[in-house]
C-alpha cells in the first residue's frame, strides 16, 4: 500500500494536538496507524486490505490464548493498585474477588476511575507496576475463574 502522506500528517498533527500515543485509522482500504514511540518519535505505517487479508489466509497457527481470564485497560491511563499512596492494595496475587470488587484504579485526565471485577476468582498475575502508564486494551491481571 503506497502511504498517502496528506493523511499521515494530518493524523500526526491531531496526534499531537490531543497529546495521543497511537491513531489507528481503519478503511475498506486499509489500515494507517501513527504511533510515538516512548522517546516522542513519531512512526507510521500503512497496511492494505490486500495485504491484511493475506497475513490472516497464513497458515501460522495464532498466538496461544491464555487459559485465565485477562483484565485489560478499558483507557489510556495511570494504573494505581491502591486509593492512596501506602495504602493496602485492592488487590495482590492470590486474591481472592468477587464480582463488582475493585481491581485497581486508572487515572485518566486527572479523573480517579475504579476499575471493578467483571467474573469472580483468584487473581494470578499482576502486569504492571504501581504508577505506570497504560494503553487501551492492555493486559492488566489476569484471573483464574475456576
Amino acid at each position: 500500500m503506497k502511504l498517502p502522506w496528506e493523511e499521515i500528517e494530518e493524523l500526526t498533527k491531531y496526534l499531537r494536538e490531543k497529546g495521543l500515543s497511537e491513531i489507528t485509522i481503519e478503511t475498506k482500504d486499509g489500515k494507517i496507524t501513527v504511533k510515538k514511540d516512548a522517546q516522542g518519535v513519531i512512526k507510521s505505517s500503512a497496511i492494505s486490505s490486500q495485504e491484511s487479508s493475506q497475513k490472516h489466509n497464513t497458515a501460522e497457527p495464532e498466538t496461544q490464548k491464555s487459559k485465565y481470564y485477562e483484565v485489560t485497560s478499558p483507557m489510556v491511563g495511570t494504573f494505581y493498585v491502591s486509593s492512596s499512596p501506602g495504602a493496602e492494595p485492592f488487590v495482590k496475587t492470590g486474591s481472592k474477588i468477587k464480582t463488582g470488587d475493585v481491581l485497581c484504579i486508572i487515572e485518566a485526565m486527572k479523573i480517579m476511575n475504579e476499575l471493578p471485577a467483571e467474573v469472580s476468582g483468584t487473581v494470578k498475575e499482576i502486569l504492571v507496576k504501581d504508577n505506570q502508564t497504560v494503553e487501551y486494551g492492555q493486559v492488566l491481571m489476569r484471573l483464574d475463574t475456576k
